[in-house]
């Protein structure tokens, strides 16, 4: 090869060098600029989530979704945006989100906080017309579908994640939640037995015997089902109703009731 035809080749290697080193460059550049504009709109709806702008926080984590599907802050995103949903009360959107991040990331390392903010969001859900009806809608005869949720979504946490960060808290709500479904029970026996509805009555009590054993509204059950009894016309149900009560909660020393004047549901009673 002649000295003119050598130096030819090494100038055009040179140059495809120099062009693929700066192509190259120019490719890491865009590279890290993309990374940062992540992290900057990232950054961005934390801002927003750290000092209670909900909204702004869940456009922003929106756009990051959409601009940038996959990835660490995009995760981290989805997450945040539980929070948000549940702080804005919108609680299907934060339900939605917990199960979708779980479809998503069933492996990933933050996806116990999914479960615990399902069971959390469940709480807020707002309680039926029937329940507004029963004394006014208060708390404890709210609808009880939501409070089955979260004890759901919170026994799956504990399930999977026992020694997750979460776990405890959620233990305490499990035991708020089946506190709160019992005394549910008892408001609407209650309302049963105010309106001489006396089985329904019953099955509201026993439910709460088998069902809610170890919550305080057990007594409360037990007291009614005794006056119920009565009501019926039922003595012997209602004095061993009475034996039970006393056994298990040996504070009690209230007498016996005594059967009131019968209704007419009573006398119709086939019970009796």
């Amino acid at each position: 090869m002649s000295h003119l035809l050598l130096r030819h080749a090494l100038i055009v290697l040179v140059t495809a060098a120099l062009v693929g080193g700066c192509s190259s460059k120019k490719s890491r550049s865009l590279d890290e600029l993309g990374e940062q504009q992540v992290e900057q709109l990232y950054n961005k709806g934390k801002r927003a989530l750290d000092v209670g702008n909900y909204s702004f926080a869940i456009d922003y984590y929106r756009a990051l979704e959409a601009n940038y599907p996959y990835g660490d802050f995009t995760e981290q995103a989805k997450l945040d945006m539980l929070f948000a949903f549940d702080k804005l009360g919108q609680v299907d959107n934060a339900v939605e989100a917990a199960d979708n991040f779980i479809k998503l990331y069933p492996t990933h390392k933050n996806v116990d906080y999914a479960y615990y903010m399902k069971g959390v969001a469940s709480f807020e859900k707002k309680q039926n017309r029937f329940d507004r009806f029963i004394k006014g809608g208060e708390k404890q005869v709210r609808d009880p579908q939501p409070y089955r949720d979260s004890e759901e979504a919170f026994e799956e946490l504990l399930k999977r994640y026992p020694n997750s960060i979460y776990a405890e808290d959620a233990r305490q709500r499990i035991v708020y939640i089946r506190n709160a479904l019992a005394e549910r029970e008892l408001a609407v026996a209650n309302f049963y037995y105010d309106n001489q509805t006396y089985v329904a009555a019953l099955n509201r009590c026993k439910t709460i015997v088998y069902e809610y054993e170890t919550t305080p509204s057990v007594e409360g059950a037990l007291l009614l089902m005794e006056k119920t009894y009565l009501e019926m016309g039922m003595q012997d149900l209602a004095e061993s109703t009475h034996k039970i009560l006393v056994a298990n909660f040996p504070d009690y020393q209230a007498e016996p009731f005594k059967a009131k004047k019968k209704s007419i549901f009573s006398r119709l009673n086939p019970f009796k």
